[in-house]
């Protein structure tokens, strides 16, 4: 996962590098956007996408644009489809090519977007209208933009092959083709890594890994004796690419006399050898992480393969999710009976071996954070549904406030323009001393050791691994409270929760959380250390996976 040299992990800030021109597309250097925009108004901002006529997706609808004030950063932005509220969009997209057109706080981050599910067919014509809220409450309203149904593409791919049957033979454990997206360290990836560690300790599956991406992960796999096929699963362009893609795998899978399929995630990718896996007649069980309806999780697809995917999964034997707001999104899809709710484990040994051995004061020496700072971390690629750019707007005021405290983003990526766009945020900021942009490193359990509090800003998390992490480190979390985590998180007790995608909301929940007595933070971080080793033991979760591994065989 690592990017740099193990030396260089710590402390390390990028320099800023050439940006590239961002969100060409509809830009052009008239920029006629900018027409009727008057230089003293308070806020200021253009609703891209939908254009005006502009049709409704198959039952998803993308909105974007920018929106600045004068008085700072963009706090929150609302989107509404009619009387109907779509949800609040995310924050911090780069806006480079706003840059010396619009004199306001932070405008090359000052693009936002949601796409949303708009829960089935589209009807009669509707208007899309944003509210954008500045720091001080001031709003803005963009739109509103008339937006008409689409027209439905028709259905070219026919029915189904029938399945191919290879013959089963006797074997100690049920052979299984595992499919994942990608090999670099991620949640969903690590998530991975532990249930295999724990179904091969209880001889569960004798298992063939097959993946789209490579990356430092194959070692380690290998190592555990696990073959690796690497294959390409990116989604095919058209509806011929796919099923090509399909008989691919067929023919590959169709030698390896698989009894079982483990999909890991729901992602796009892992489509085609979920379908092959299903033309053979394997069972397959889909161990599902992203909390997006399908609709907006398979957007990339077209009409016709989403169709497909929906009935490869619908088909399924089992599917595992990690929170029920999760599993209840794609309710529609698999019922009830063939869908549960595990909360997945975590492998608490290496954890605490490595507390056993931690030296706070040397690891914070090494990557130059003061030991009387109060740290605060937030962990993950820097993407926008994690919302760093927002953390590091929300940071500036509690900054002001507080001079000790310092935050460090760990998840950063070279040439990724989100990185990039978030290290600018914070070389711009006034308080740009006080947070540090780290590469992304397999060595994060150094960053819970080091941190006073973890911080999770993201507005889409099913249960993220970071957080539980985070509370086997006994380091407290203050997290939004999306999906799983209110499940994990009792406000106050075992962390802290706010409201995901509003700025102002986030201020207050750091200063909160901060302003708690460190006997009492410690006493917060005993509890969820507790809850952890209670709720999400590897050995207990592999177990559980097992018997559904089995059931779905039998």
């Amino acid at each position: 996962m690592s990017e740099t040299e193990p030396g260089r992990l710590y402390g390390l800030r990028w320099r800023l590098r050439a940006m590239r021109r961002l969100w060409s597309r509809g830009v052009g250097p008239q920029m006629p956007f900018l027409e009727g925009i008057r230089p003293e108004d308070e806020g200021r901002g253009v609703l891209d996408e939908p254009k005006a006529g502009g049709p409704i997706g198959d039952k998803a609808l993308w909105v974007r644009g920018w929106a600045a004030f004068k008085s700072g950063p963009t706090a929150k932005v609302e989107v509404w489809l009619g009387e109907r509220s779509l949800g609040r969009a995310r924050l911090g997209y780069p806006r480079e090519d706003m840059v010396g057109l619009v004199d306001l706080p932070q405008v090359g981050v000052c693009g936002f977007e949601l796409f949303a599910d708009v829960g089935g067919p589209p009807g009669a014509e509707q208007e899309v209208r944003v509210v954008a809220t500045g720091p001080h409450g001031e709003t803005l309203e963009l739109g509103p933009v008339t937006v008409v149904p689409a027209e439905r593409e028709p259905d070219a791919g026919g029915p189904p092959p029938e399945p191919v049957r290879p013959p089963a033979g006797a074997k100690k454990a049920p052979r299984t083709m595992v499919v994942t997206h990608q090999l670099t360290l991620g949640g969903a990836q690590l998530y991975l890594m532990d249930l295999l560690k724990g179904l091969l300790e209880c001889e569960a599956i004798e298992p063939v890994v097959v993946s789209s991406m490579d990356g430092p992960l194959r070692v380690e796999l290998e190592a555990l004796g696990i073959p690796v096929h690497l294959t390409d699963l990116t989604p095919a362009d058209g509806l011929a690419g796919h099923l090509g893609r399909v008989e691919e795998l067929v023919a590959w899978a169709g030698t390896q006399q698989f009894d079982l399929a483990l999909i890991n995630t729901a992602t796009s990718v892992v489509v085609p050898a979920a379908e092959a896996a299903s033309r053979l007649g394997v069972p397959a069980v889909w161990a599902i992480h992203e909390s997006f309806a399908p609709q907006i999780l398979w957007a990339d697809l077209g009409p016709e393969i989403r169709e497909r995917a929906a009935a490869t999964l619908s088909e399924a034997a089992a599917a595992v999710f990690e929170a029920e707001a999760t599993r209840q999104i794609f309710a529609p899809i698999i019922d009830g009976g063939r869908s549960q709710v595990i909360p997945y484990g975590l492998d608490l040994e290496p954890i605490d071996r490595a507390r056993a051995g931690f030296d706070r004061t040397a690891a914070r020496h090494a990557a130059g954070i003061p030991e009387s700072a109060h740290l605060m971390v937030c962990v993950g690629t820097v993407e926008p549904r994690k919302a760093q750019v927002p953390l590091a707007q929300a940071f500036e005021s509690v900054a002001a406030r507080r001079p000790e405290a310092q935050l460090a983003f760990v998840g950063g990526r070279k040439e990724d323009h989100h990185s990039l766009a978030l290290e600018k945020c914070i070389e711009e900021s006034p308080h740009g001393e006080q947070m540090h942009l780290i590469p992304v490193t397999p060595e994060v359990e150094q960053w819970y050791g080091m941190a006073d509090l973890l911080v999770c800003a993201s507005d889409v998390e099913s249960l993220p691994r970071t957080v539980l992490e985070a509370m086997a480190w006994e380091t407290p979390v203050l997290a939004t409270s999306v999906f799983g985590l209110p499940d994990l998180i009792e406000d106050g007790v075992t962390g802290w929760l706010c409201e995901a995608g509003d700025v102002r909301r986030l201020v207050e929940a750091m200063d909160r959380a901060l302003a708690v007595p460190a006997q009492d933070r410690d006493q917060v971080a005993a509890r969820a250390r507790e809850l952890v080793a209670e709720r999400h033991s590897l050995p207990r979760y592999a177990e559980r996976i097992s018997q559904l591994l089995r059931e779905a065989v039998s």
